[in-house]
């Protein structure tokens, strides 16, 4: 069970965006670039130094640089996306007890 965090910020911004289209808000490119950069930023750093959860990077873009008072689950993003949260929590907890 091998996390691609690539693939996993890719499936992230898809079910964010599909998200925030069901609520009648489309984000433009600059705000896709910047939680995209916001994502990377934390999820490419080894798991001992991540503070965030993917989950609270998205929120955390949505409710402070975008204004929206939403609170989006691991579900709201799809399953696909979903699933990638638990395969990068599980991947988090065994790097963590292996140390």
């Amino acid at each position: 069970m091998n996390l691609d965090t690539s693939l996993f910020i890719k499936i992230l911004m898809t079910g964010t965006i599909s998200y925030l289209k069901e609520i009648d808000f489309d984000l433009t490119e600059e705000q896709e670039n910047t939680l995209k950069s916001s994502l990377m930023s934390e999820l490419n750093k080894d798991f001992e130094i991540q503070r965030k959860t993917p989950t609270q990077i998205i929120n955390t873009f949505l409710n402070e640089d975008l204004k929206l008072k939403v609170t989006l689950t691991p579900n709201d993003f799809g399953e696909k996306a979903r699933d990638q949260i638990i395969i990068w929590g599980i991947s988090k907890a065994k790097n963590l007890e292996g140390k």
